[in-house]
């Protein structure tokens, strides 16, 4: 699935927007009443650890709190914390419980629905349907969470690559690649 980026997160990133403190400890800000948890649930789940770490230990959840908290506008921020709060409605009216306590098949289940319905929502952009400023919650989650992943520590040195060598080599074999180039 592609996705979008808005100017807050661009804006954040280039604001070295940061996790938070070195030291693990972490007050959430925006993210609260437990939503950090599930947060940090959803964005495991796609970003999960495999042979590198996952978006829990790169610490997306703080990243996106610290994104909704410093650079998100309120109208759009607001916007994520209410859809965020639908993740519950749905697995409540589809599994009778709240997401954390569903079991991983069915969370993931539930989000690829949501995926769904954000890949229909991308397809009304450009036409009289869709506000790129107010995405289904899991275009905004999963596009924070691949921009955190990938702009913080461990998704740049222990999931990319570095090329030091800067050379282009088109012929290279896709199976010998494995990993992107950072």
């Amino acid at each position: 699935m592609g996705g979008a980026l808005s100017m807050s997160t661009v804006a954040g990133v280039l604001g070295g927007c940061r996790a938070g403190p070195a030291d693990g400890t972490f007050a959430p800000q925006a993210l609260t009443s437990g939503r950090d948890e599930l947060v940090a649930t959803i964005a495991e789940l796609i970003i999960p650890e495999t042979d590198t770490p996952g978006a829990r230990a790169a610490r997306v959840h703080e990243f996106i709190d610290q994104m909704l908290s410093n650079w998100y506008e309120d109208e759009n921020r607001d916007h994520f914390l209410a859809e965020l709060a639908t993740v519950d409605q749905k697995a409540q009216a589809a599994y009778g419980k709240n997401f954390l306590d569903l079991s991983e098949a069915d969370q993931t289940d539930l989000l690829s629905a949501m995926e769904e319905e954000g890949l229909a929502w991308m397809e009304t952009l450009g036409t009289a349907g869709g506000d790129p400023e107010k995405p289904p919650f899991f275009v905004a989650m999963k596009s924070l969470t691949l921009f955190g992943y990938y702009t913080s520590e461990v998704g740049a040195t222990q999931e990319l690559r570095v090329n030091p060598m800067g050379v282009y080599r088109g012929d290279v074999p896709y199976e010998e690649i494995g990993r992107a180039w950072a």
